[in-house]
């Protein structure tokens, strides 16, 4: 057996909840995908029809990808461990819409899905809650941490996003699971941010800042060049989403967005597309940026993990 096979298995059962009429696509942006590779083995050993496609490698996170809407049109499942985001792709909300049950596992590595398999799925959805009664109907959110970060911004009237799985409806969600996010109001974002670590691009001694004015970034240092040049096309560099990690399993920075962002105590402000969970903001490109060990203010109240 696969040391993958009983993660696998706990996510269809347990997270996805497979049936056995349910019809899974199976989303890759390159050819060889070992993830890929071990659900096939397990959707075969309970014969369920599924099938597999392919798309570019070459494209920015939540970009469009119009090659598989008829694919999407006829899943019931999606799967994508992908290279680059398909989570907030416009084809993926359309299918999300019609009910389809979506899961993306964007720049998964081998040590971060084997994680998964010891997270309890009930608990995080506790957590989600704790959270959700903190900021549902809020309006100002103001985050400062010891590195420098000093920002704020307008929830008011967004809607938040957790982790809980409504029985009979479609979602579209990370693994790991672990974060609650809204689309702050676009242009009431002002302050600093300090950049602890972006992917391998970014590192502490880099002491990388942004500058946000009315909702998008205005100045930064040298260090920070490394993702304003990927945030540079048409929206992003104005602010998309504002999330809080609750995976307790996820302690450290790795340079790994999917597991960073869920870290335990950190929050994360992403730039660019936020379309598909309730923004205004259109773009090719959605990043996030993480910090930890924040202060966290909800109209005026420390936010409590």
């Amino acid at each position: 057996m696969h040391k993958m096979l009983p993660t696998v298995k706990n996510i269809l059962d347990n997270f996805i909840k497979l049936k056995s009429k349910d019809k899974v696509l199976l989303i890759k942006d390159r050819i060889d995908n070992i993830f890929i590779e071990v659900f096939v083995e397990e959707l075969k050993d309970r014969k369920i029809v599924f099938k597999e496609v392919l798309i570019t490698e070459n494209r920015n996170h939540s970009s469009p990808i119009p090659e598989v809407i008829e694919e999407l049109s006829w899943a019931d499942v999606v799967i994508a461990p992908t290279t680059k985001s398909v989570t907030h792709s416009p084809e993926i909300k359309d299918a999300k819409e019609r009910g389809a049950r979506i899961v993306t596992m964007p720049g998964i590595t081998e040590e971060v899905f084997l994680k998964i398999n010891k997270v309890d799925f009930e608990d995080i959805y506790k957590s989600c809650k704790k959270i959700l009664k903190q900021v549902i109907n809020r309006d100002r959110v103001e985050i400062t941490s010891k590195n420098g970060t000093d920002i704020s911004f307008s929830v008011k009237g967004r809607q938040w996003q957790g982790s809980e799985i409504e029985e009979g409806k479609g979602f579209a969600r990370n693994l790991p699971v672990g974060e609650v996010y809204c689309a702050p109001v676009e242009d009431s974002a002002s302050g600093t941010i300090f950049i602890e670590r972006f992917e391998n691009l970014i590192m502490p001694r880099d002491k990388a800042w942004v500058k946000v004015k009315n909702g998008k970034i205005t100045k930064w240092n040298s260090g920070a060049e490394p993702f304003i040049k990927q945030q540079s096309v048409d929206n992003g560099l104005i602010i998309g989403e504002f999330g809080i990690g609750l995976n307790k399993e996820h302690k450290t920075l790795m340079g790994n967005t999917l597991h960073d962002e869920k870290i335990h105590g950190s929050v994360h402000i992403a730039f660019g597309n936020n379309t598909g969970f309730g923004g205004k903001n259109k773009s090719s490109v959605h990043e996030d940026l993480i910090i930890m060990s924040p202060t966290v203010l909800i109209d005026g109240k420390n936010l409590k993990w």
